[in-house]
């Protein structure tokens, strides 16, 4: 009896461990948007509405959509982040700029939301494993500085990323 007992606190113990620390995982705005607005919602620009305008859509889109806060809020921090229009590397000193970390830069902007690289990722947009290979690196870089300027009904955003940086998620794509 007393080890049965002991067999059930270990194992409960080992389950609350699991799912606290899945708990503090990040949710990626990106991935919210593929796994669930992206099952009524043809893809759209995420421009197509202001940031005050989003956070009058999101609550509703919460209860419909049956979000979880957190969820509802990594949408809205994805949005105001594709809205900013300053590079993020020109609001940190020169001297203090490190090599930008292709990997970090493709987690950090939420690209494996809508694309998927290696199997994993979203639908919403073109798997990346090829499109270097296929289209080119300056096709990559101007598709990431200028998202629709191949097609104008592009969803994609445009992220606040600088030469350096796209050329590191590039090379990260690449690898």
């Amino acid at each position: 009896m007393k080890s049965t007992i002991q067999i059930l606190l270990v194992v409960s113990l080992s389950l609350l461990s699991a799912f606290s620390s899945h708990a503090e995982e990040k949710i990626s705005g990106a991935e919210v948007i593929n796994n669930n607005c992206a099952r009524c919602h043809n893809a759209r620009a995420v421009h197509e509405f202001s940031i005050p305008e989003w956070k009058v859509i999101m609550p509703h889109m919460r209860e419909k959509a049956h979000l979880t806060g957190k969820e509802t809020q990594a949408v809205l921090e994805f949005l105001e982040l594709t809205s900013q229009s300053v590079p993020l590397a020109k609001k940190v000193a020169p001297e203090k700029m490190i090599a930008p970390d292709g990997k970090q830069l493709f987690t950090q902007f939420g690209c494996q939301g809508c694309h998927s690289l290696k199997g994993d990722g979203g639908t919403v947009g073109p798997a990346l494993d090829e499109t270097i290979k296929n289209k080119g690196i300056g096709f990559f870089i101007k598709k990431l500085q200028n998202p629709q300027f191949n097609n104008s009904s592009s969803p994609m955003p445009k992220m606040p990323l600088n030469e350096q940086q796209i050329k590191a998620i590039a090379e990260y794509i690449k690898s």
